[in-house]
């Protein structure tokens, strides 16, 4: 098919974004608005070379942007070559959001952007904590601060983004990243709704300003009726207690918290900002993954953890001794057993449980047929790097494993001993 001459293509403007800045979200909308008043609605968006990265907090409003012009006026966006040849930021689907599919699950939820609804809210964000069991080795803490927090502030846009409570139309983006080398977990969340000065004030608090409204936000019992009004306090307790940071945008302020140590208190930084439009709010957040979270000290309390819950099972022996255990089936909680990958995915989850609950830790092979000698050895390699043999043993039980199976584990345990076992990938 031949192209079409130049002064019949549909006239687009090419916006070349820096996804270094946090302005870029701001950038794009400012683009946008112009070629909207010369009558252009078609944006072709481009990168800056070697910006292959894309971060929770400039992809996630950048979604919400692109979201926004395309249903209020009519707009499209396409992604230029530089754009698509980015792997990590055309996964992202930061241009056409990830929607929750029953039916079509990606194999992780991470480093991608999520639209939800109250319809999939739970979907999605227990997809994003599934997605960071496996991920990778997570102290005492962490994953149950991060589920907290999570859950509180997306469940936050559908309590407080729109007029009416619950609303329908109220939807969210959200974006999750672990990054290893660097041992942190980054969050974003943002929406398009009434920002929070005027969610507060339906509440009877009236901020003299965007930022003070946004101080008072943090605080315990602070809200507009609709909850309880301890979301984002709760959010700030678990980064303070992992030192980690946050940042709180909303209708022309930020609050920013940075915590570089334990001890250090750290001293909120108040800026302003350009908004695209009133009504939007980020919120931006990161874990430190260096070290255990202390939930029952940032909160003063001590919730229950769900995930480690629903693995517990009792036990018959000696009332002396703890009549609990962890119970983990592999056909469930697994993709199979036939790769190393998989087996370093299945050591993250069996670990992090065990991080999280003392005790034996059951792990339970019913209806798994063949276990390759890969899985196993990296699977029990996993284990004893992180515990320690004599932990392992201690801790750690099979069950359900066919006499084939069982061989196939004796076999690289015994080579683990010797020496003989199949070489493990680097670690």
């Amino acid at each position: 098919m031949s192209t079409p001459p130049a002064e019949e293509r549909k006239p687009h403007v090419n916006v070349y974004l820096d996804l270094h800045r946090k302005g870029a979200p701001q950038f794009l909308a400012a683009k946008v608005f112009k070629g909207i008043a010369d009558g252009i609605t078609s944006f072709k968006l481009r990168v800056r070379p070697g910006q292959s990265a894309c971060y929770p907090n400039i992809c996630v409003p950048i979604a919400g942007i692109i979201d926004y012009f395309t249903i209020e006026h009519g707009c499209s966006f396409s992604p230029a070559a530089s754009w698509r040849n980015a792997p990590v930021l055309n996964q992202s689907e930061t241009i056409h959001p990830y929607v929750h599919d029953p039916l079509a699950s990606p194999s992780s939820h991470l480093s991608k952007v999520w639209k939800f609804s109250s319809d999939d809210h739970y979907d999605v964000v227990h997809g994003i904590i599934g997605s960071m069991q496996r991920a990778g080795e997570m102290p005492r803490g962490v994953l149950q601060g991060l589920e907290l927090a999570l859950y509180e502030v997306t469940d936050n846009i559908l309590l407080h983004s729109q007029d009416e409570t619950n609303s329908p139309n109220a939807a969210g983006y959200v974006m999750a990243q672990y990054h290893k080398s660097e041992q942190r977990i980054a969050v974003a969340v943002f929406d398009l709704g009434q920002g929070i000065p005027s969610s507060l004030a339906k509440g009877g608090i009236r901020a003299s300003s965007p930022s003070e409204a946004l101080s008072a936000a943090i605080q315990r019992g602070v809200g507009d009726g609709a909850g309880a009004g301890n979301g984002l306090w709760m959010m700030k307790q678990i980064v303070s207690c992992s030192s980690g940071s946050f940042e709180l945008t909303s209708d022309g302020a930020r609050y920013a918290v940075r915590h570089h140590q334990n001890s250090e208190a750290a001293v909120p930084a108040i800026s302003a900002v350009t908004p695209f439009k009133s009504g939007t709010t980020l919120v931006d957040f990161q874990l430190h993954t260096s070290r255990p979270l202390d939930i029952q000290t940032a909160l003063n309390a001590d919730p229950v953890n769900l995930w480690v819950d629903n693995h517990l099972i009792d036990l018959q022996i000696p009332s002396n001794q703890s009549n609990e255990a962890l119970l983990i089936s592999v056909a469930q909680e697994s993709r199979g057993c036939a790769s190393r990958y998989e087996a370093k995915a299945f050591a993250n989850i069996a670990g992090n449980l065990m991080e999280s609950a003392p005790g034996i830790c059951i792990l339970n092979f019913n209806g798994i047929s063949m276990v390759s000698a890969s899985f196993a050895d990296e699977l029990l390699v996993r284990l004893i790097d992180r515990f320690g043999i004599i932990t392992v043993i201690q801790r750690l039980n099979f069950q359900g494993l066919t006499p084939t199976n069982a061989a196939m584990f004796d076999h690289c345990f015994q080579g683990r001993l010797f020496g003989s076992s199949p070489q493990s990938e680097s670690h």
